[in-house]
């Protein structure tokens, strides 16, 4: 008879894997660096996640767990102008978490991947084309034109996406938060000029 799985060792490591790919590019990962790095067996890892491939599919799928927490099971459309901007402000702030640090790299780094490398999937794209459907969706609800909604949330996901990356770079939380701020009012303004 095998070995009974203990159902708190697979997000244990996961968790761990986490924390060291800060360090290291998803492009370098394998199993025996992984097993070096963080004093665990090369037969853990691939007994938890069974090939390179899924450990890196699992690692993707958690940075994108993290960046997705806020938008998850809230009716965002049903938002006011003020609560859009005051849950956008909420929800960037959480993005910047010293915990979601991580996550934020790698949806960079997997992001830029995925268009010549099949191997990574659409997870990063798919998760930028929910944020872009959720604010084009709010914006059509209340009242912007659909072709000037699509613009408008374009621009607010990849300023968002910028801001994201200026952060990774400078790691200047505060003035990445007061940009977030002047940019969120702007943009509500704009929105919804005459």
């Amino acid at each position: 008879m095998g070995r009974i799985p203990d159902p708190n060792r697979k997000p244990e490591l996961l968790g761990r894997i986490m924390e060291h790919v800060a360090t290291e590019p998803l492009s370098r990962m394998t199993f025996r660096s992984l097993a070096s790095a963080l004093g665990v067996s090369t037969y853990s890892f691939v007994y938890h996640f069974g090939s390179r491939q899924e450990m890196i599919d699992a690692i993707l799928e958690e940075g994108v767990r993290q960046h997705g927490e806020t938008i998850t099971g809230v009716d965002v459309a049903a938002f006011d102008q003020e609560q859009f901007a005051a849950w956008y402000a909420e929800a960037f702030r959480h993005s910047l978490r010293d915990a979601n640090r991580t996550g934020l790299r790698l949806q960079f780094e997997a992001g830029a991947l995925e268009p010549i490398d099949p191997d990574i999937g659409k997870r990063i794209t798919t998760s930028f084309a929910e944020w872009l459907d959720t604010v084009d969706r709010w914006l059509q609800r209340h009242g912007v034109d659909p072709a000037r909604s699509r613009v408008l949330a374009t621009w607010l996901t990849d300023t968002v996406s910028g801001l994201h990356f200026g952060y990774l770079i400078t790691g200047d939380h505060a003035r990445t938060v007061a940009a977030f701020d002047v940019f969120i009012d702007a943009f509500v303004r704009e929105a919804f000029a005459d």
